[in-house]
């Protein structure tokens, strides 16, 4: 039994745990814990202890955070926003990750109405704040598609510059920068109309654009139009970045997308993995039915990073002072 699974049958059983200080308490009907179930929080303990500090992390923490896929022992995944504020971007891929591998959204100020940022720098020690009231120090884990790969760039840049470790910057269909150029941009909805004319590249797409306009009826057009103005700011902050070179690794996943030009992000990493993940473009690595593969490569770059998180055995629950009994008894 995992310590998700565990967690329900206690409370199930009416059993209440909870850390107070750095020491996991318990408050349990008379028998409620038969001896299968003691062991199990015995030996589970420091698990337990995580996914509670992980739960009220998610509680108190700040309203950027969102929990994509919060559940996992091992160091999550922070999912920094792209231009259109959407931090679900990874929701598909985060599904087909190693079920123990946690997946954070970091949204960008202006949803709630207040003004957006329209620089890079600003935006990437906002979401830095954010992250670091969720997980106060590294070795972290930044990812970042489409606009938000240059976010997390900045992101790694400035975490690097105070100390701390990131293990991974993780690019996924990332265009460089320049490539938000207006005359870049709009050359790419010309392209993207004559492809969707192709025989056989309408009812996916169309598919698509339908998932996009049910979630524009979800949010409401008030909430659409605050979406569209951080998207604005957020692309104007793409296209006045001047990125400088990053001292750590960067991982690029390359899709077939050729206008994003990610070649370019060679020059300012001092060691650089690509990964071609084959010839599709990234929405429909990200949406289509093949986002398996796209999960299967990045998985296999996250267990490359994987180291184990060791935790404290404990022979019998009794050993750490538990009673049966409903007061509440430190574990």
């Amino acid at each position: 039994m995992d310590a998700a699974a565990l967690l329900s049958t206690l409370r199930a059983r009416d059993v209440r745990l909870w850390i107070e200080g750095a020491q996991l308490k318990c408050s349990a009907p008379v028998g409620a814990l038969d001896s299968a179930l003691r062991e199990a929080l015995a030996n589970r303990k420091q698990e337990i202890m995580a996914l509670l500090r992980q739960a009220e992390a998610l509680k108190s923490g700040p309203a950027s955070i969102v929990p994509i896929k919060p559940e996992g022992r091992r160091p999550p995944i922070f999912a920094v926003s792209g231009h259109s504020a959407d931090v679900f971007w990874l929701l598909p891929l985060a599904r087909h990750l190693h079920v123990d591998q946690p997946v954070i959204g970091v949204q960008p100020p202006g949803l709630d109405g207040s003004e957006p940022l329209n620089s890079m720098e600003a935006l990437a020690r906002y979401q830095i704040e954010q992250i670091r009231r969720y997980q106060p120090h590294g070795p972290y884990l930044i990812v970042g598609h489409c606009s938000g790969g240059t976010l997390a760039f900045e992101v790694a840049q400035q975490l690097v510059a105070a100390g701390q470790e990131v293990a991974l910057l993780a690019l996924i269909g990332s265009p460089f920068p320049k490539m938000f150029g207006r005359a870049s941009l709009l050359w790419v909805r010309l392209s993207s109309y004559a492809r969707a004319l192709r025989p056989g590249a309408f009812t996916p797409r169309l598919q698509l654009r339908r998932e996009r306009l049910r979630g524009q009826e979800l949010v409401g057009p008030t909430a659409l139009a605050v979406r569209e103005r951080v998207d604005s700011a957020t692309i104007a902050a793409v296209r006045e970045y001047v990125p400088k070179p990053y001292p750590g690794n960067i991982d690029l996943f390359v899709t077939a997308d050729r206008w994003h030009r990610s070649h370019l992000w060679r020059a300012f990493g001092a060691t650089i993995r690509e990964h071609h993940v084959g010839d599709l473009e990234i929405n429909d690595w990200l949406f289509g039915p093949n986002v398996n593969i796209l999960a299967a490569a990045l998985q296999a770059r996250l267990d490359q990073l994987q180291t184990p998180r060791p935790f404290r055995e404990s022979p019998t629950l009794a050993a750490e002072g538990v009673s049966r009994s409903a007061d509440a008894t430190p574990l």
